[in-house]
């Protein structure tokens, strides 16, 4: 009867512990279960885009809801964005580790409890540096430089899924549009923080127009205080 009471005594407390860790680690598991992304963030870098702190705090939020083992890389567009002077910061994220069914697995349950560790240290690292770093004030806007540099970086990356993330007025003004081969590896675009204006229509169906045409599967235009949505 004693050892009856010693293992349901057992269980609960184990039931328990793992209950209090599961609110912490149920993001981990939702992402893991999603297929990796090669994610590009491209934010303005120009004197003029009033939004950068704005900016910042939606790339933090980008940067959680990514899945496990993707790749990001967080830009400048400048007058020259094609430039790898201009990126600010890239990461793979750590693989996603199998939770295993046995319930007693200990050695199981603590390699996933330091892989979730290492996972949010990771995401808040990166975000960390965005949060830290000084716009470079460029003078003009090369839309079309930060194009090809997600490109590039997409075709590096042909098994993972693309997501651009472009944090600007979309108002380029560098002029380089026939300076680049822009393949977008049927990406999901995502026109984030945009700053609506006067002429905001005009340039929507412009750029949704010109994305296209360069191969994304979607696009996006999202203001500034709308709510952010990557699933499909």
């Amino acid at each position: 009867m004693k050892k009856i009471i010693f293992v349901l005594l057992g269980l609960y407390l184990l039931t328990s512990l793992t209950g209090c860790k599961g609110a912490s680690t149920e993001a981990a598991a939702q992402k893991a279960s999603e297929p990796a992304t090669v994610c590009v963030v491209a934010i303005d870098g120009t004197g003029s885009y009033a939004y950068l702190p704005k900016a910042k705090g939606t790339v933090r939020k980008v940067i959680q809801s990514l899945p496990a083992g993707s790749k990001v890389y967080v830009r400048w567009i400048t007058e020259d964005s094609v430039s790898d002077k201009y990126s600010i910061v890239s990461a793979v994220l750590p693989e996603a580790v199998s939770k295993s069914k046995n319930a007693f697995d200990l050695k199981s349950k603590k390699k996933v409890k330091i892989a979730a560790i290492q996972d949010r240290q990771i995401r808040e690292q990166i975000s960390k540096i965005v949060d830290e770093v000084k716009s470079p004030k460029a003078l003009r806007t090369d839309i079309y430089g930060g194009l090809y540099a997600a490109s590039v970086r997409f075709q590096s990356n042909p098994s993972m899924r693309p997501i651009l993330i472009l944090l600007t007025d979309m108002d380029d003004n560098a002029r380089k549009s026939d300076a680049y081969m822009v393949n977008l590896s049927m990406a999901e675009v995502k026109v984030m923080d945009f700053q609506a204006g006067p002429d905001d229509v005009v340039r929507r169906q412009e750029w949704e127009a010109y994305l296209k045409a360069k191969g994304a599967e979607s696009v996006s235009f999202l203001t500034i205080d709308e709510p952010i949505n990557f699933g499909r």
